[in-house]
């Protein structure tokens, strides 16, 4: 076997009876491609994360779901929950709120420090796919699917009483490589617009004062004030971009968590 523990959990007799599954279109790539290096770490990820799993239907449910992009959705998941274990935080891939039922299970959820994390995986759209093979010049508007990304999470929890911090970290797809500048981050969350332009006297001045309208401010932050920051996933770390009007109980304690994110 190849890849024995993605092997394992997907079952070689179900590969065998679903050939158009990612796993298998991409084996069948060069050594060196991007694909066999994405599986290679995902076979990785899933040895070490296999023995902290109550239950193997989930994620085979998961790795098995192709069809809706869920088996590189999920290796994102495994790759930066092996990134904080890897810095030495407890992380359970299992974790279900307190009265819930099952309806809401969080990608990850950092022990301790009790920090609700989802992980987005922006992928590459049919537009840019086709814009990019056009050699034209074609629309492209990351800070949308940005801004959807979150959005749809926020809309998961907003009515709960969620009594945790929330993270919404965004990963872009290794092997699509979506365009997502850290510009589009900002103008998503804290995009500013100065207020004034003065002339007193007949010379230029600024007005100190700005508008800050993206979604941490829109509505006095009210939108988001259950968020307590986003993350952009680098493949080495996480760039974090703190939610400041996110409400007193869902604030990110001090300590060494807030300061991985930090880091960046």
């Amino acid at each position: 076997m190849a890849y024995q523990n993605l092997e394992k959990i997907l079952d070689e007799t179900w590969l065998k009876n679903n050939l158009d599954h990612t796993y298998n279109k991409w084996i069948m790539k060069p050594a060196d491609s991007k694909e066999r290096m994405f599986l290679s770490r995902f076979d990785k990820y899933i040895e070490r994360v296999d023995p902290l799993l109550l239950s193997k239907t989930t994620i085979q449910n998961k790795l098995r779901n192709y069809q809706n992009s869920q088996f590189t959705d999920t290796y994102y998941e495994l790759e930066v929950g092996c990134y904080l274990m890897d810095n030495g935080f407890l992380v359970d891939f299992e974790w279900k709120p307190d009265g819930e039922n099952g309806k809401i299970t969080p990608d990850l959820f950092v022990k301790k420090y009790n920090v609700i994390i989802e992980i987005k995986t922006i992928h590459l759209t049919y537009q840019e796919e086709t814009g990019r093979k056009s050699g034209r010049v074609y629309e492209l508007e990351p800070y949308k699917k940005i801004k959807d990304a979150i959005l749809k999470e926020i809309e998961k929890y907003w009515e709960m009483e969620i009594k945790y911090p929330l993270i919404v970290i965004i990963c872009p797809d290794f092997v699509g490589q979506p365009l997502l500048p850290n510009d589009d981050f900002e103008t998503v969350l804290e995009h500013l617009v100065s207020r004034a332009t003065l002339f007193p006297n007949g010379t230029l001045h600024f007005s100190p004062n700005v508008e800050r309208q993206g979604l941490y401010f829109k509505d006095e932050g009210l939108q988001c004030r259950i968020l307590s920051g986003v993350g952009k996933w680098t493949g080495k770390g996480i760039l974090f971009y703190e939610n400041p009007n996110v409400k007193e109980n869902s604030k990110i304690p001090e300590g060494r968590f807030l300061d991985i994110l930090k880091q960046l």
